[in-house]
């Protein structure tokens, strides 16, 4: 069998958030998930409960591709929608993991570990959409902010999942600098 990712997939986005979701964030995942694999993105996460699950699930509706990066070393502990699990068994040292596997990333609510994820991906040089509207939490706050200097750009809002796919489709259409994760002609 012969799998060649970079013809079948735009690229990776890793999607991170909050591990207890209320509703309406669990249904803003799901379908920024499946409009992820839609569009030929494979996402890549935390692997376990909440934002992770439910972006993992609404992707695998839409024949989608998911990666999980799970802090323990039992594979098994990955949430079921999962395709390749990731152990990397040394606490929130793999928020920095998820971040580097994507060449984005989307975040969606989230407390303390999804603000250090945020911060990864804007030292990291990442693309980052937040997607603010009915979910709370990270994601809402630091949208079209700044988090430093060192970039030209700022974090990306959106209040949709339609809208925050619709920004990564433009972010890949305009090419993605692989030195630096960002547009090239940013």
């Amino acid at each position: 069998m012969s799998f060649n990712f970079k013809n079948k997939f735009k690229g990776t986005v890793s999607v991170i958030g909050t591990s207890q979701v209320d509703s309406k964030t669990e249904k803003l995942a799901n379908e920024l998930g499946r409009l992820l694999a839609i569009n030929n993105f494979a996402v890549a996460c935390g692997g376990l409960s909440g934002v992770m699950e439910a972006v993992c699930k609404g992707a695998k509706q839409e024949g989608g591709f998911t990666i999980g990066i799970i802090p323990f070393k039992d594979k098994h502990l990955a949430n079921k929608y999962v395709d390749v699990v990731i152990p990397v068994p040394f606490s929130q040292a793999r928020n920095i993991v998820v971040v580097l596997s994507g060449d984005a990333v989307v975040a969606i609510a989230g407390k303390a570990g999804t603000l250090s994820e945020i911060c990864f991906a804007w030292i990291y040089e990442k693309p980052i959409v937040a997607l603010t509207g009915v979910v709370e939490g990270w994601s809402s706050k630091m949208a079209g902010k700044k988090i430093d200097d060192r970039r030209s750009d700022s974090i990306y809002g959106a209040k949709t999942a339609q809208e925050a796919v619709e920004k990564l489709n433009q972010l890949f259409e305009k090419g993605l600098n692989i030195k630096y994760g960002m547009p090239n002609d940013f």
